[in-house]
């Protein structure tokens, strides 16, 4: 890996960030086919100097020259001006070397590989400019092989060096080579970007066919918790209006109270789940232990708190670096089912939040002694919208949404619990 980030930062400099993955490829791309110039011009320089040929030698140090600056307006994000650069230099120099090519030594095809180099560069985006170039390319070809129109004139003594028998050869062989291997890179890179691109529209399409379901779930789940309490209240205010009991009036007040506290929780947890879908992370240090505590507090008022015993197991210095706000969320509906879900009737019932940091990940555990889960129950407890039963308290949405907020924290979570004697979650976070 480490080589690889080395070969990067050299291709497209030090910690450069380019969201696109095409993008990004395309200036791999870009630095390899300038480097890839530079061996061949300095390969040719040295085929020219064993045949006793020099009248190239200035060509292909401006090759080299071209190339350098190339890689170097890469590496500054100046994309355009590079694939020009590029393109105008390959097609210039193939055209030098074309034109006084005897069609034996193969130069045509490099005219082939500034063709497909032009439409992998500029992509489809910018097509109109491939196709300019490739145009380019064809008039060069016609302007060498057809019509014969010459830049560089060769003495006789350098037309025996250059169109010697072996030197044709050798130069015919490095060609062919040397443009099979930009092409293949070429195809390579169409090929990765083509199976990136396929896979994204894989996976969206899984995601969105995801959220389709749980968008009906939720519109159907949701229609009947929020009515549910609304229509509980309205039966309540009839029975209030038609008692002049102030004791029966009370009664109702208190239990539109409670109604109103269900309502209120259940528009929390779609806030949360609607935060969790659409911000992204960010990552805050903090106190584990000042988090809980302050969780904790919020929870203060929920039914039997004042009987229930909670422990922290956590160090006071532990300190963190991950998503406060999620995992404030997470918290929060661990410890309140805890909470919500004790047994009133055990005469010590129990919290305990223990919380350790190794290995550049914090694994949080919340344990209880409460009423504890049934294995039929256990494997479905993190659906949408799941409840055990008709007299389970809450919408069902916490802990789906306790699940899909570690999943954007990329970590995981597991439960052990028996009827009767309570529940543990963990959770694992990588730091």
């Amino acid at each position: 890996m480490e080589f690889k980030r080395v070969i990067r930062n050299l291709l497209i400099g030090n910690d450069t960030f380019i969201a696109s993955r095409a993008e990004y490829k395309s200036a791999i791309l870009r630095a390899q086919m300038a480097f890839v110039t530079i061996i061949v011009c300095a390969l040719y320089i040295v085929i020219d100097a064993s045949n006793g040929v020099s009248n190239f030698t200035g060509f292909y140090l401006l090759g080299i020259s071209v190339s350098a600056i190339s890689v170097f307006l890469n590496r500054q994000a100046h994309y355009q001006s590079t694939n020009f650069l590029l393109l105008i230099t390959a097609n210039f120099l193939t055209y030098i070397f074309a034109s006084n090519d005897t069609y034996r030594a193969g130069t045509y095809i490099y005219l082939i590989v500034c063709c497909l180099l032009a439409f992998a560069l500029y992509g489809y985006k910018h097509r109109i400019a491939a196709v300019l170039f490739c145009l380019v390319s064809i008039g060069l070809f016609l302007l060498s092989y057809v019509y014969e129109v010459k830049i560089l004139i060769h003495t006789p003594e350098e037309q025996k060096l250059v169109y010697a028998e072996e030197y044709v050869r050798v130069s015919f062989i490095t060609n062919f080579l040397i443009a099979l291997v930009l092409c293949s890179l070429i195809l390579h890179f169409l090929l990765t970007i083509n199976f990136h691109s396929e896979n994204e529209i894989l996976v969206k399409n899984d995601l969105l066919s995801k959220t389709n379901q749980e968008l009906d779930r939720f519109v159907y789940s949701a229609s009947h918790d929020l009515k549910a309490p609304l229509s509980s209240m309205l039966g309540l205010i009839e029975i209030a209006q038609r008692t002049d009991d102030p004791e029966e009036i009370k009664m109702c007040l208190g239990m539109m109270r409670s109604r109103i506290n269900i309502l209120d929780d259940f528009i929390r947890e779609i806030i949360d789940y609607s935060r969790n879908a659409r911000l992204e992370l960010k990552k805050d240090k903090f106190s584990l232990l000042e988090l809980t505590k302050e969780v904790v507090d919020g929870l203060k008022y929920a039914e039997g708190f004042e009987n229930i015993y909670l422990k922290y197991n956590m160090s006071a210095d532990l300190e963190v670096e991950t998503d406060r706000a999620r995992l404030r969320v997470v918290l929060s509906n661990l410890i309140g089912n805890s909470l919500k879900y004790h047994d009133p009737a055990k005469e010590n019932p129990n919290v305990e939040i223990s919380a350790v940091s190794t290995n550049n990940q914090l694994r949080i555990e919340v344990q209880d002694n409460g009423v504890g889960i049934s294995e039929e129950h256990k494997t479905k407890i993190f659906d949408m919208f799941y409840r055990a039963s008709e007299m389970s308290k809450g919408s069902g949405l916490g802990l789906y949404i306790v699940s899909e907020t570690i999943k954007k924290l990329n970590g995981s979570i597991s439960v052990t619990s028996k009827v009767g004697l309570g529940s543990t979650f963990q959770i694992v976070i990588p730091l």
